[in-house]
């Protein structure tokens, strides 16, 4: 019988009509695309990279039928192969190695960076806070937001009768005052400007009145008008700038940050969190261990926290279907070209893996940090490997080529991978371990790629989540 039945319109056309099978395989089709869509979505907020943190055996074709007996035997020699090498008598030949077992020296090149490390070209007498701060936003940009905010105040509807245009002053205030409030905590906007004998914070009410603040707050303009127009006209085409509202002052930041310092040979990328403001058309992102906001990861110098480059993640996921945002992310910062060789990277989970150590290493940077045992490229060797009750300060090793993996059992076991360490230098650290009557201080080995992590990472963020 044919799967389709057809039937004729009042126009005389004729239509097609899917049976009720047809109907539930293409709804099966959507829900499974829906369905992965989201979970990468939630991966991604999580710290987990949806290409490179996503077990390939877990995701199957909707054509596939998972419980087909050639399927399960094609995933179980996949994932035996992918879980030991052997030799030619069918005996693998990988392992991991001990602490006491030597590890190859390894030869790193030398740090040339394209500039003196350090701050550059500053201006003499150059050191109040005020002065730093006008170096990020010299007055001839200032001038062009308050340019801007006036075009677009006199469009906006929203502010009252007659646009009150404001002045390079009234910006200076106006930042002044945003940056205050971040200093001193008030559960609601309006109680800057409270007058109460119990709280009434004074300095706001000196600065402007509250309506002046919130004109401002709600005008505030970055860009041009016409152009925006342009732009907005282009929505729905890859010819559309997200950020075309901030495009040129976050252009410039970009650029000035990296004109006033240069890196020393200690660097590391992270995710920072901005809170969301109205008018950005950015979708928002919510954590469950974060405060709701929008992304930006940014390469920061190790030595004194200054931070070089930085780009905003726009909230789509835009990664290739190979390499995974993490890696690209990483990619966009790190410029051998405007930056040198011999670099040192220190970096988190979400981007450790094989594949961005290896091509870094191509452009002479190093790199380093903990790497999930379920991320693709970590070693599936189970010979030799670390037990999950082995004693504290237990270690192990594996090399592949450039690439060093260590496990090492501290209060819950960690694993790290480095271009640029040796597993096992002889160092120690102080940890309390059970003894027969009462728990003791005693030295237990680390291996130096922990040691370094956890001392430079440390200067980072007030909290080590390694351990």
């Amino acid at each position: 019988m044919d799967p389709t039945e057809s039937n004729v319109t009042e126009n005389g056309m004729e239509t097609r009509t899917a049976s009720s099978d047809e109907d539930l395989y293409i709804c099966d089709q959507d829900s499974v695309a829906s369905s992965v869509d989201s979970t990468a979505e939630e991966m991604f907020l999580n710290g987990l990279d949806p290409v490179l943190d996503r077990p390939s055996f877990d995701i199957y074709t909707p054509e596939e039928d998972c419980d087909s007996e050639a399927n399960i035997q094609q995933r179980k020699r996949s994932r035996l192969s992918s879980t030991c090498s052997t030799g030619g008598d069918g005996v693998s030949t990988e392992r991991w190695h001990s602490s006491d077992e030597t590890d190859v020296e390894v030869l790193q090149s030398d740090f040339t960076p394209v500039q003196v490390p350090g701050p550059k070209f500053l201006p003499h007498k150059c050191s109040s806070p005020l002065q730093f701060f006008q170096l990020l936003f010299p007055k001839i940009m200032m001038q062009s937001i308050v340019g801007h905010t006036n075009v677009y105040g006199t469009k906006c509807k929203d502010v009252g009768e007659r646009w009150r245009y404001i002045s390079l002053k009234d910006l200076k205030s106006y930042i002044g005052l945003v940056i205050y409030t971040g200093l001193l905590k008030c559960s609601l906007l309006t109680e800057y400007w409270r007058e109460s004998h119990y709280f009434s914070p004074s300095f706001p009410a000196q600065v402007m009145s509250y309506e002046t603040f919130v004109t401002i707050a709600n005008t505030l303009h970055f860009s041009n008008t016409k152009e925006d127009q342009q732009n907005n006209s282009k929505k729905g085409t890859a010819a559309y700038e997200q950020l075309g509202k901030i495009l040129p002052l976050y252009q410039l930041i970009r650029e000035t940050c990296k004109t006033y310092f240069h890196p020393f040979q200690n660097i590391t990328i992270d995710e920072r969190i901005m809170a969301p403001q109205p008018r950005t058309g950015l979708n928002a992102m919510e954590n469950k261990s974060t405060d709701r906001g929008y992304k930006l990861f940014a390469l920061t110098d190790c030595t004194f926290g200054y931070t070089w480059d930085f780009f905003i993640h726009e909230g789509k996921l835009h990664e290739s279907q190979n390499v995974g945002l993490s890696y690209e992310s990483v990619m966009a910062l790190v410029d051998e070209n405007l930056l040198g060789s011999g670099y040192k990277l220190f970096v988190d989970k979400f981007y450790t893996s094989p594949t961005l150590f290896r091509d870094l290493l191509g452009k002479n940077i190093f790199a380093c940090g903990p790497v999930l045992p379920s991320r693709k490229g970590f070693p599936k060797i189970l010979v030799n490997r670390l037990s999950k009750n082995a004693p504290r300060g237990t270690m192990r090793w594996i090399r592949e080529d450039n690439l060093l993996f260590v496990e090492w059992k501290d209060s819950q076991e960690v694993q790290m991978c480095s271009t640029f360490h040796k597993a096992y230098e002889g160092d120690t650290v102080q940890r309390k371990v059970q003894g027969d009557a009462h728990r003791t201080l005693v030295e237990v080995p680390i291996p130096a790629v922990v040691l370094d992590y956890k001392r430079l990472v440390e200067f980072q963020w007030s909290s080590f989540d390694l351990f």
